[in-house]
């Protein structure tokens, strides 16, 4: 009868019935009284299309106006099958029978199941889902975890729609802000247990590029050994683990610096003649090396708490010395500031004799660029004579001292063949590795995940092992096995 009953998007009017018209197919218009075979009748059809889009994007304004404030008041959308809940009316009440499937798997997670683990325990006791399924998926599990409501919270925008021409309701990958209300529904879990199941959750994904319409979380297997964990490669890489077994002995761990999975070794690189341009040059780690290494870092700096608190005193006060023994340029810095002050204001006496014809323009251009290239300089100089970053202070490591003190009390010593895993991720906070050298920094507080800084660390000491000690550490396992290529380790150990 209408034009905005046919459609409400003036190119899929003109589009579908200029489609019709190819077949031999009128359309008449009652109200309107268009008729598409007419010669105006396209002309007229396009003036009421535009019209009907225009209502349309009225329209998709005021209901996202009205659902802006259902959201404010905790309204929730949707057709209400939340396994846990039952819909009485508009109000969702907890199911007992399905919120103890709900508190199951939030527990089960909390406990270090996985997913995937998850699914075939529901499975095995018989669980059903919120369409009273025996066959549960991972992924359905996951978006549980995933789902605020059942702390509470109702999170909205998840899923919008960009474009009130097409219709087309997209997930919201962080292209619009969540928009998140406490809901009045009971909680099955608490917001704690919610917060810490999202923590574990992210610390097992990471954002992807999602074919150009934002980024999305993806899986990821978190590093199952303690070294794997502290290791960071000079390129800035973390190491891939190689698993290997021989003649049916212990499976083995060894580390190699993803750039050299991804490109290739640098000797595998020469072997084939391409360029070994941004190619990694950190060795491939067998993990016994790295658990000698271990060995040797605790006995000798951490087993003896005085030692090495004595050390650590020496190596600081000489670090604040060589701090002290900084030049201060201020001066020097503030006459150059001066200098390129005044250079500004010839540059811009320039400009206006040239506005004004005093000078043609070649001498403009020349003397112009005489003072830019001046400016250039000063600017190099002054940048060269600021310190890169300010220098931590002797309070600043007096407090790292102590926190280290506190750790090595924690340490009694071990009768173990080779140090804990446990042990190490307790001691050590990070173990930077390069072609020429394996840092230890020691952990000397409880610091977040992300704020490790190796300009705020002063190095306390080094040794090197050789291929003797190498032997000596192997033989105490087995007289089987063999040291092959062996090239020495420089260790050195920071604070």
């Amino acid at each position: 009868r209408e034009v905005s009953r046919f459609a409400r998007n003036t190119v899929d009017t003109l589009q579908y019935t200029r489609l019709l018209k190819e077949y031999g197919v009128e359309v008449f218009f009652l109200n309107d009284n268009i008729k598409t075979f007419d010669g105006d009748g396209e002309l007229r059809l396009t003036i009421m299309a535009t019209l009907a889009q225009d209502e349309s994007r009225k329209t998709s304004i005021r209901v996202k106006a009205g659902q802006q404030t259902s959201m404010q008041n905790g309204v929730f959308y949707g057709n209400g099958n939340i396994l846990g809940y039952d819909r009485v009316g508009k109000e969702l009440v907890i199911n007992p029978e399905q919120a103890k499937t709900v508190r199951m798997i939030y527990d089960m997670y909390l406990s270090g199941m996985g997913v995937t683990a998850i699914q075939y325990e529901l499975e095995k006791a018989g669980r059903l889902t919120a369409m009273g399924k025996e066959r549960w998926f991972s992924s359905y599990i996951a978006k549980m975890l995933r789902n605020s409501f059942y702390c509470g919270i109702i999170t909205y925008h998840k899923q919008y729609t960009p474009d009130f021409l097409k219709q087309k309701r997209i997930k919201n990958y962080g292209d619009l802000e969540y928009v998140q209300v406490q809901g009045t529904h009971e909680p099955i879990v608490t917001i704690e247990e919610y917060e810490q199941v999202q923590k574990l959750m992210d610390a097992k994904s990471a954002l992807m590029k999602n074919h150009n319409k934002g980024k999305r979380r993806v899986g990821r297997m978190p590093h199952t050994t303690a070294f794997g964990r502290l290791m960071i490669c000079q390129c800035g890489n973390k190491f891939n683990l190689r698993f290997h077994s021989r003649d049916g002995r212990t499976d083995g761990v060894d580390y190699q610096c993803y750039t050299s999975v991804n490109r290739g070794s640098v000797a595998k690189r020469l072997n084939k003649g391409i360029s070994i341009e941004h190619s990694c040059e950190s060795p491939y780690i067998q993990g016994w090396k790295l658990e000698m290494m271990a060995e040797q870092v605790f006995d000798r700096y951490i087993e003896n708490a005085d030692k090495v608190m004595d050390l650590s005193y020496a190596m600081l006060e000489k670090h604040i010395a060589d701090q002290e023994e900084l030049p201060d340029n201020t001066d020097v810095i503030q006459r150059k500031q001066g200098e390129i002050e005044k250079l500004m204001n010839k540059r811009t006496n320039l400009i206006e004799m040239r506005a004004e014809g005093d000078i043609d323009k070649e001498m403009f251009r020349s003397k112009k660029q005489e003072i830019e290239d001046r400016v250039a300089k000063l600017t190099e100089e002054i940048k060269g004579l600021q310190p890169e970053k300010e220098p931590t202070s002797s309070e600043d490591y007096s407090v790292k001292l102590l926190e280290l003190r506190e750790r090595l009390k924690e340490y009694t010593g071990f009768d173990y063949s080779v140090i804990p895993e446990s042990i190490v991720e307790a001691f050590i906070e990070r173990i930077w590795v390069s072609k020429d050298e394996f840092r230890w920094y020691l952990r000397t507080g409880n610091k977040a995940e992300g704020e490790f800084d190796p300009d705020d660390h002063i190095k306390i000491g080094s040794f090197t092992l050789t291929i003797d000690d190498a032997k000596k550490y192997i033989y105490s396992f087995s007289t089987r096995r063999r040291v092959y290529k062996w090239v020495d380790l420089n260790v050195s150990v920071w604070i």
